[in-house]
């Protein structure tokens, strides 16, 4: 008995995954919209599902919908996260001036997401869970409507 799963596994989606995260990303990153979180985790996982379906030609299915929208909301929220950890450290430890620039190449290396304490890590952690949580409930759905909407019916 054949399983469904030989073929998912032949279908790339990382563009599609790469731009959906961006758009979501971006979305999160600017000042408002960040607030509410919803449109994010719903135009990402569109705009992945829609570049793979118009822009790369390929036949989808509800199942790669559903992949696209989690990933594309998930991985869009991380590099937001990261994104912000390291612009308040930025911020925080004014590297935009010459003589702190010796900060940046360990800021960097650590991604910008250590925390001086156990608790910081637990707040980490419990913020990822939440996002994973989010991206499976609102990113997933909205991959699979985007299938629906996006997917060119076959010329009778």
């Amino acid at each position: 008995m054949a399983t469904d799963s030989s073929s998912d596994a032949k279908i790339d989606l990382k563009p599609g995954i790469y731009i959906g995260a961006g758009i979501s990303a971006l979305l999160l990153l600017l000042p408002y919209v960040k607030e509410v979180f919803l449109p994010a985790f719903v135009l990402g996982p569109l705009a992945g599902v829609w570049f793979e379906l118009r822009l790369r030609s390929r036949h989808l299915n509800l199942r790669h919908g559903t992949m696209l929208g989690f990933y594309c909301a998930f991985s869009g929220t991380l590099v937001a996260i990261a994104l912000d950890q390291i612009a308040q450290r930025f911020l925080h430890e004014q590297l935009w001036r010459f003589e702190n620039i010796y900060r940046l190449p360990p800021l960097l290396a650590s991604k910008g997401l250590d925390s001086d304490t156990p608790t910081g890590w637990y707040q980490l952690l419990f913020q990822i869970t939440i996002v994973a949580i989010f991206a499976a409930a609102i990113g997933a759905p909205s991959g699979m409507l985007g299938i629906k909407l996006f997917q060119r019916s076959p010329r009778l």
